[in-house]
């Protein structure tokens, strides 16, 4: 790392003993740290002139200063460590070299249990096929007068049933032409983004389809278990752990009702490699003060997945990340290497 002017070292220990503590950061705590070398009134001043560049902010109940998300994406961008967590990488090392005959999402699952009890967050994986597998056929199949079977296949093979509990004003042949509709749109579609293909057809289903709301709302539902079942959630207590929720019950709230509904998923940046959202932000919620950080997972060249960790912006990012580094650089070896002996 470049050396760090002063204004810089005093934003990175202010963050790291703010990560440590959730305690807002005053000149006094400051003044015996290694290589700053100046009086408290210099760092108040230091302080004050980052409050008004928008890295710091002041709170009203001391006289502390916290980092703000631009002090935090400044932090993660030019002034972490590249530290290497011996613990985290001997925890990783071992899921591979003990169980070489993991499957895809067993490898990918089990590696996420670990960077959750590791780093104390919430961890998520989204199955590779949620990505890339595209909608192949919908099938109808009627088991009585009011009941019957939607069958949803993809180009991978898999399958998916939904059965139906016809509506009293709905009929088999209402069903039916809302399935013909939807097929001749959104076959070759990659499933997470059906949900957007079906909602762009709600107007040509009112005007073809009686009591088009009934069956739109069926349909939904079955696209939404389609689309997420292979969606996993590890470490959900954890954020119990994090006294910005355990002392806001609404947020905490908020952060449960997110992470428990299934279209959260379809609003999650997925750009390649690491993907580090600091409050406002991150894509999937209005909560501005909870980071995502995801990950690309290369299955093979047609495949991929994500794990993410989400947490508040008062996460240690130098642990998060470099638990999130090496679980993809771990996954991506054994995937190719699993590849290889394939072939």
């Amino acid at each position: 790392m470049r050396p760090l002017n002063r204004k810089e070292r005093i934003l990175k220990l202010i963050v790291e003993q703010f990560v440590q503590t959730a305690e807002p950061v005053g000149s006094n705590a400051l003044i015996h740290e290694e290589g700053l070398h100046c009086s408290s009134a210099t760092i108040r001043n230091e302080m004050a002139e980052l409050e008004n560049m928008g890295y710091l902010e002041k709170t009203h109940t001391s006289s502390g200063r916290v980092p703000s998300a631009k002090g935090y994406r400044y932090y993660v961008d030019h002034l972490r460590d590249e530290i290497e967590d011996v613990n985290i990488r001997y925890q990783i090392q071992s899921l591979f070299e003990v169980r070489k005959n993991l499957q895809i999402e067993e490898a990918i699952k089990h590696g996420c249990e670990i960077i959750a009890q590791m780093t104390n967050l919430t961890s998520v994986v989204l199955g590779p096929d949620a990505q890339f597998e595209c909608i192949k056929k919908i099938q109808l199949v009627p088991l009585d007068e009011r009941t019957a079977v939607g069958v949803f296949i993809t180009d991978r093979g898999h399958v998916e049933h939904k059965t139906f509990a016809i509506p009293n004003k709905v009929s088999f042949q209402d069903l039916e032409t809302c399935v013909n509709i939807i097929n001749d749109r959104v076959v070759g579609t990659p499933i997470n983004k059906i949900l957007d293909k079906v909602e762009a057809l709600k107007p040509l289903l009112a005007e073809k389809v009686n009591n088009f709301e009934l069956v739109f709302k069926s349909f939904l539902e079955a696209f939404l278990k389609f689309t997420y079942d292979r969606i996993s959630i590890y470490g959900t207590s954890n954020i119990l752990n994090q006294p910005e929720f355990t002392n806001d019950i609404e947020k905490l709230k908020k952060f449960v009702r997110l992470i428990e509904n299934d279209e959260t998923w379809a609003k999650l940046d997925t750009a390649e490699g690491v993907c580090v959202q600091i409050g406002s932000e991150n894509s999937l919620t209005e909560l501005d003060d909870l980071s995502v950080i995801s990950a690309e997972i290369k299955v093979d060249d047609s495949q991929k997945g994500r794990v993410v960790l989400l947490g508040p912006t008062r996460m240690d990012y130098q642990k998060v990340l470099t638990a999130v580094e090496y679980l993809q650089q771990q996954l991506n070896e054994f995937f190719r290497t699993k590849k290889d002996k394939e072939d």
